[in-house]
């Protein structure tokens, strides 16, 4: 049994970075627990990835092999995978820029210009990895369903625990039975990045240039609507959206439908809403206070109407 790494301080991810030649000290580095995985930034715009359990060890293998299929195929930035140990852990250079999605989606509500660029730049990025990679890639190692949204029985069984409105929970049942009716084109069966929005976007800290995409571990081989379902926001326009589209349909030749954009908006945020089950309302959660999650649940229902 391999020895995953349960706990992590930083003297000893120093330690074991020190096999990937990579010389650095305590308190140049910074960890995180990203659930059965830690990241460790390491100068030098690198990060480690250390596995804490078998799970977190084949989700690192799967997004790996994944990086490396992108990185092969399209011409924007992915993390480039630079060493990997017989611990499992994992070594990549991060796509160069900056990562700041709270405060991009407050620039973004106000700067419609902003935005259709931003829009533009993840349309011509999707265009690419939709096509550059097929069928034959894909083959029986990426999953034929998007990790989220949770399936339907998974988010009836949390929701009632989070929801105290019965009008509430039944329209959001609804919206669940709608997606999981979907029928899907086997045309429109792509490599989907699947959580495409802005905490996975680097940006060139001067220019706001697009440099690439990151976090590629939700990766599937399903639905291409999927990957424009968090370029909807509640502004009373769809600047992000509409830009991305202008650049991605006559790239693929293919239409996407906007009505099942929308679902699948819907779907997700239902599916936040249940991930709440167990935690406090007043508490952040991926981001978000239960105030927040149910108010992009109503607004993304609302526009289904």
């Amino acid at each position: 049994m391999a020895n995953w790494f349960v706990d992590l301080s930083p003297a000893a991810a120093c330690k074991a970075l020190r096999s990937a030649d990579l010389v650095c000290a305590p308190h140049e580095i910074e960890i995180t627990r990203r659930e059965e995985r830690w990241a460790v930034l390491v100068p030098g715009e690198r990060i480690a990835w250390f596995p804490a359990s078998e799970l977190g060890a084949r989700q690192l293998s799967f997004e790996r092999q994944v990086l490396k299929l992108v990185g092969q195929r399209c011409s924007f930035q992915v993390p480039r995978p630079l060493w990997m140990s017989h611990s499992g852990i994992d070594v990549r250079q991060m796509v160069p820029g900056r990562c700041d999605a709270a405060g991009l989606f407050r620039r973004c509500q106000i700067d419609a210009t902003l935005a259709q660029r931003i829009g533009r730049a993840i349309g011509t990025m999707l265009a690419q990895q939709h096509t550059r990679i097929t069928a034959d890639d894909a083959g029986a190692w990426l999953p034929r369903r998007p990790a989220w949204p949770e399936r339907a029985e998974w988010i009836r069984e949390r929701l009632s625990n989070v929801v105290d409105d019965g009008d509430l929970m039944r329209r959001m049942a609804e919206v669940i039975d709608r997606y999981e009716a979907v029928t899907v084109d086997a045309d429109d069966q792509v490599m989907l990045h699947g959580d495409v929005g802005f905490h996975n976007l680097a940006l060139d800290p001067k220019t706001d240039a697009v440099n690439g995409l990151f976090d590629y571990d939700g990766a599937a081989w399903a639905d291409r609507h999927h990957d424009f379902r968090y370029l909807l926001f509640d502004v009373g326009r769809d600047d992000m959206l509409d830009a991305a589209l202008a650049a991605y349909e006559p790239a693929v030749r293919r239409r996407i439908d906007r009505a099942r954009v929308r679902l699948y908006n819907a779907a997700c945020a239902i599916s936040y809403v249940a991930y709440r089950s167990g935690v406090p309302p007043e508490q952040e959660w991926c981001g978000r206070t239960l105030t927040g999650d149910l108010a992009w649940a109503r607004d993304a229902m609302a526009r289904l109407a």
